[in-house]
């Protein structure tokens, strides 16, 4: 009798086990994207990786407090086409997003805002907000929200095959979502 309970007992678990495998990856992907990524090997680019706030690429050394006095760690790096983004933590409202040539080796613009996001692998999709307004890649304004002192812009992401943008706004317990056109390019 114990043979018959076991195996099954057995199987299930095997079964659980299998079925859970990279499952925390893809969680841990799908929750926070911009996912802290240690260093990476490409054929197309030279391997990188960062510490405090230093960032390596290649056999290079840089250290993007001198770019913006006010950051005090780096927290992700991300390749974007050929371009690596840096995103830095500077403070609670608003960070900085350094963004990396990997061809000329040298570094673009910074970006002073929160929630950079960007798709097709490529980083002129990018949108982002700063403080209470949305902004395109490039700087421009797309829209400004009159937010009260306890709101703020707190999420974005693309919808309708990109052609728009969700904007979620927090309000102390609550949030709202405003969905807006994106300028076409």
């Amino acid at each position: 009798m114990k043979k018959k309970i076991l195996i099954p007992v057995v199987l299930l678990m095997c079964v659980l086990l299998f079925s859970s495998c990279g499952q925390g990856k893809n969680l841990q992907e799908e929750t926070f994207p911009n996912a802290q990524i240690d260093s990476l090997q490409t054929s197309e680019q030279e391997s990188f990786s960062f510490e405090g706030t230093v960032f390596h690429y290649g056999t290079s050394d840089y250290d993007v407090l001198s770019r913006n006095q006010s950051i005090n760690s780096i927290l992700s790096a991300i390749p974007v086409g050929q371009k690596i983004v840096i995103e830095c933590h500077v403070g609670p409202k608003n960070g900085v997003y350094c963004i990396f040539d990997t061809e000329s080796e040298s570094f673009d613009e910074d970006i002073i805002g929160n929630n950079l996001i960007w798709h097709s692998d490529d980083i002129t999709t990018a949108v982002y907000s700063f403080w209470s307004e949305i902004h395109t890649y490039d700087g421009n304004v797309i829209k400004t929200y009159d937010l009260s002192e306890n709101s703020h812009i707190y999420d974005l992401a693309f919808c309708d095959n990109y052609e728009k943008l969700d904007v979620t706004i927090a309000h102390d317990d609550d949030t709202e979502t405003d969905t807006i056109i994106l300028p076409s390019k």
